[in-house]
Parts: structure tokens; C-alpha cells; sequence
């Protein structure tokens, strides 16, 4: 599959932030990464908007999820999710307006069942698309995809954010791993 090579690096915007995590152990499409701070630590807080079912973190009748990860030592964030511009269909078919976007405050704290807050985070994005198939005469001669909201992307990017489904697993001090996200996104 000719979208092999872009999924094995991952998500474009989560790039120097995630080490690949057993790539030996991964399936043909699928991409998984431990988020890592720049100066190595593997402990964070997560953030959400969306609605909490059980432990999964869902969309909510006004927008998609949004989720973050705070480093606790210094309080750098980073987006681990936003269901409003990452996965395929976000990207080429649904629209979401400013409101949406930009109103999907506040971001609550992730508390494990014992109020824990703290934990060690693991994205698995799937990438079952044939970007190359299905886009390649979409894009012009800059190598840019234009995406459903009109704005232009790398063609290489797209092709790493536009994932069609997304996992997000959280690890306790326990070692119990929880599951936070679990969607498909085409």
C-alpha cells in the first residue's frame, strides 16, 4: 500500500513529541506513539472537552472532542486530539463553524477513578485510506491538497493527520491501562 511510508512516522502534529511505540508489534495501517516531553518525561495531565461516557471521552451535541496533554512540571500543552481538524472525514467531508471550533471551553481535567491525574499517554492512529488512490489528482503542483474547509495542506501531511480511526490509552501509576479515545474517523 503506497500509504505506508507517511502513516509510519504518525500524526504530522504530533511529530518530536511521540517516541514509536513496539513498532515490531504493529498491524500493516497502524501507527502508535508514546507522548514524550522534549525533555523526556512520560507523565501528563489530560484536558478534554467532550462528554465523558464511562471512561471513553465523546463527542458532545455542539462539537467534537478536544484533547490535550499538560506536562505538570513546566504547564506546556500538547494536542493530542481535535475533532474538528484531524481524521478523514474532518478533513474532507464534515465542516464545523468558528463557534464550534473556537467555544469548546472549558477543558476539563481527566481524573481516573481514584482521582489520579497524572498518567503516561499512547495514541494509535489507523490509516486504512489509499491517499495516493483516491487524492493523488487532487493535488496541484506545490504538492498541496486543497481539504473541505478550503484551506491547503500538504499533501504528505494530509496524508498523516487524516487517519480513519484514532485510539488514545492512558496508564495509571498502577499500570492499569485506561482507554479515553476511541473513534472512527471515516
Amino acid at each position: 500500500m503506497s500509504n505506508q511510508k507517511s502513516h509510519r512516522s504518525g500524526p504530522a502534529y504530533l511529530e518530536g513529541v511521540t517516541i514509536a511505540e513496539k513498532p515490531e508489534a504493529w498491524m500493516e495501517q497502524e501507527w502508535t506513539g508514546k507522548l514524550q516531553s522534549k525533555e523526556g518525561r512520560t507523565q501528563f495531565r489530560i484536558y478534554y472537552y467532550g462528554e465523558l461516557m464511562d471512561d471513553l471521552i465523546a463527542v458532545t451535541d455542539f462539537a467534537p472532542q478536544l484533547i490535550v496533554a499538560e506536562d505538570p512540571v513546566n504547564g506546556e500543552r500538547y494536542l493530542l486530539f481535535d475533532g474538528c481538524k484531524h481524521g478523514y472525514n474532518t478533513m474532507l467531508c464534515d465542516t464545523y463553524t468558528a463557534e464550534q471550533q473556537n467555544n469548546r471551553t472549558p477543558l476539563l481535567p481527566y481524573l481516573g477513578k481514584d482521582g489520579e491525574d497524572t498518567f503516561e499517554v499512547y495514541i494509535t492512529a489507523f490509516y486504512n485510506v489509499d491517499w495516493d488512490e483516491e487524492f493523488a489528482d487532487d493535488v496541484d503542483e506545490d504538492g498541496q491538497l486543497e481539504l473541505i474547509s478550503g484551506e491547503r495542506v500538504d499533501f504528505d501531511e494530509a496524508k498523516r493527520n487524516g487517519y480513519d480511526a484514532l485510539g488514545i490509552v492512558i496508564v495509571n501509576s498502577k499500570g492499569e491501562k485506561i482507554e479515553i479515545v476511541q473513534e472512527e474517523l471515516a
